[in-house]
């Protein structure tokens, strides 16, 4: 198995991931409380991989990583970390991380991550676990998603982070309705805890919002409020939420809706999958087009639909085009899900490809070479934008007369 460095200023966390890498077979060959520490460390003990926090004292996580990829440019770094804003996320990757976790993180989620990284060098993955029928499930197990908390009061979104941290979902947080809504479209979160008073936007305002866009309309919601009446309870009911929790209820019911609701997201997710007439929705404007991505990539009917979908003549309808691949909606990127992938890639040779990946941009971007032809973004807006900037340099070069 695997050499591993952990670096964390918290002794809980670097306790945790040794609990989790030493089961699997893995030797913690150093742990450092300091990113300042690290660089010393890596080159005295030489690990397969090192777990990287980002907030720590002395250097932060994103100046450790740095300073080690210049002292080995194939190091592998996995940044494990509270800071989920898309700006870290990709200031880290940018910098050489070889992937992502948002804090608090579960077993399952480490090993996989770990078992990816150090496929390449030849370790053994730990064999998966299987998930549990849906019939099986009951609110005893370890269930556990990516939440998104939509709330104006920090005091809130501190309060209901680290309730749920205590069941080991991870967190994301907004705190106005304008961000909350750009979140759920970029990251698709398993559910939404949404707030009805704020500034900006109400909650029932959000709420439209995300059921309006074809990305976000299914993503479950649960109303968080102050507002206890019967009418506003009925409205939210009526707008779509799956439950209402009051502010001032207890621990207990709160942890206890949210597994809840998680089951009945996963079991929506899967009925929609097996009735859905499309795994793959594609639209045109002007010269882009969008193919749309649903579920999964490896189900025999995704499969099937691929076969038909990507005929010849089809694929001489976009030589033209920009070409955006957008899989937000697909429900996890495991590494059967990479596979098929590369498949899809085969479909466009000669094409650069836009993809807009969401959460899975992590494991994207350690899984294809980011600097080829490809261009790989979080969410809709910065691909977009990146084709009306390429577009306006080459129309600005063909004007003038420029040849590279």
């Amino acid at each position: 198995m695997a050499n591993i460095m952990i670096v964390d200023d918290s002794k809980l966390i670097r306790r945790k991931l040794t609990e989790i890498l030493t089961s699997a077979g893995h030797k913690i060959v150093a742990e450092c409380e300091r990113g300042d520490e690290a660089l010393r460390a890596y080159l005295t003990y030489k690990p397969d991989l090192v777990t990287m926090d980002i907030h720590m004292p002395g250097m932060n996580g994103i100046e450790a990583l740095t300073e080690i990829k210049k002292a080995n440019s194939k190091a592998l770094v996995l940044i494990i970390s509270a800071a989920s804003q898309e700006t870290t996320i990709l200031e880290g990757i940018h910098k050489g991380a070889a992937g992502f976790m948002v804090k608090p993180f579960t077993e399952e989620r480490v090993l996989t991550n770990v078992n990816r990284l150090l496929a390449p060098l030849g370790k053994k993955p730990e064999p998966k676990k299987e998930k549990p029928a849906l019939k099986d499930l009951n609110f005893d197990e370890n269930i556990n998603g990516l939440i998104l908390i939509i709330d104006d009061s920090k005091m809130v979104l501190k309060i209901t982070s680290d309730i749920l941290a205590k069941d080991q979902h991870n967190i994301i947080t907004a705190r106005n309705g304008k961000d909350g809504i750009e979140l759920a479209r970029t990251g698709t979160p398993d559910l939404i805890i949404l707030d009805i008073e704020m500034p900006d936007m109400d909650g029932y305002e959000v709420l439209k919002e995300l059921k309006k866009d074809d990305v976000t309309k299914n993503i479950p919601v649960i109303m968080h409020s102050s507002k206890t009446k019967k009418d506003d309870i009925l409205l939210a009911m009526k707008l779509g939420v799956i439950d209402y929790i009051a502010k001032n209820c207890g621990e207990t019911l709160i942890r206890g809706k949210i597994k809840s609701s998680l089951v009945q997201a996963r079991m929506k997710r899967e009925h929609l999958e097996q009735n859905s007439t499309a795994n793959i929705i594609i639209d045109k404007k002007g010269f882009t087009t969008y193919i749309n991505f649903r579920f999964t990539l490896k189900s025999e009917t995704a499969i099937a639909e691929r076969k038909k979908v990507f005929s010849g003549a089809f694929l001489k309808t976009m030589m033209n085009d920009s070409i955006i691949l957008d899989f937000r909606q697909i429900n996890e990127m495991t590494e059967s899900e990479l596979s098929h992938m590369k498949y899809i890639f085969t479909f466009f040779p000669d094409k650069e490809l836009i993809l807009v990946c969401g959460k899975h941009y992590g494991a994207f971007v350690s899984e294809f070479e980011v600097e080829g032809k490809n261009r790989f973004f979080i969410s809709m807006g910065d691909a977009e934008t990146y084709i009306e900037n390429r577009d306006e340099v080459t129309d600005f070069l063909d004007i003038h007369g420029f040849d590279f």
